[in-house]
């Protein structure tokens, strides 16, 4: 499995470095096989960390039903942000950096202190701050018709986070948050905050808890994602893209025109 394993690490480097596409990876592994999934994941955080970059987060996938049942899985999945993924409100992408784009929306959170439970007290006595943010969303297959282990080794199809303004946690109740997602002014998906596990707090302890189960808690300063409150949409070259989640705040982004 080990050969198997560096073979499918390399083609997955080659197309994060080369922006290009690749077999799934069900293909060279059991379609359930998510300890292996993981392996890959690490080994190209590895590689990244390598080259010169840093984690400053992780994000939390597949938590609302509906973003579920569209990707055809069950289970929630997670990847890892670098720092050269945090993007910030009004951002503009150039189209050449991406393979297949898409854009969701959420509640970003922030810690304070290092987690090593998953108690939803402990974890609220550790966030520093949520904020408004979009996930950039890519993959490095033909297509989105992934499995878990698909998505699991493509660091869960996180490509990046674009933050808006900070906000304490605590002023609003985030199950009962709405969104609204708008392409150039026209809705183009919504959602509430119940949408993600319940609760999005929920999210982040079932991350927590992972995160611990894989020793590599979570700690102090990084940024959170855990999950979409409506669908996961087509990030289109040129329009600007808006989420509005009441009581959170707004963010922007788009991609230039090709």
């Amino acid at each position: 499995m080990s050969g198997v394993l560096d073979t499918v690490t390399d083609l997955l480097w080659e197309a994060n470095v080369n922006r290009t596409r690749m077999p799934f990876v069900r293909e060279f592994i059991a379609d359930d096989d998510v300890d292996s999934a993981y392996e890959i994941q690490r080994r190209i955080v590895q590689r990244k960390i390598a080259s010169g970059r840093t984690r400053v987060g992780r994000k939390v996938g597949l938590t609302n039903p509906l973003v579920q049942a569209k990707a055809g899985v069950h289970e929630p999945d997670y990847g890892t942000i670098m720092n050269d993924m945090v993007f910030h409100d009004g951002v503009v992408f150039d189209p050449k950096d991406y393979v297949k784009p898409k854009i969701e929306a959420e509640v970003a959170f922030a810690l304070k202190k290092d987690l090593h439970a998953w108690d939803i007290p402990t974890i609220e006595d550790a966030i520093d701050y949520i904020a408004p943010a979009f996930e950039l969303v890519d993959c490095h297959y033909e297509n989105y018709g992934m499995k878990i282990v698909d998505t699991i080794a493509d660091n869960a199809a996180c490509a990046g986070i674009i933050l808006g303004a900070r906000q304490p946690y605590g002023k609003v109740d985030l199950r009962d948050v709405r969104l609204s997602l708008t392409r150039d002014g026209v809705e183009i998906t919504s959602g509430v905050g119940s949408n993600v596990m319940g609760d999005p707090i929920n999210a982040i302890a079932w991350l927590a808890r992972t995160a611990c189960e894989q020793d590599v808690p979570l700690q102090a300063g990084e940024l959170l994602l855990p999950g979409s409150i409506g669908l996961i949409m087509d990030f289109d070259f040129g329009p600007l893209y808006r989420a509005d989640i009441t009581g959170v705040g707004s963010v922007t982004a788009r991609f230039a025109e090709e």
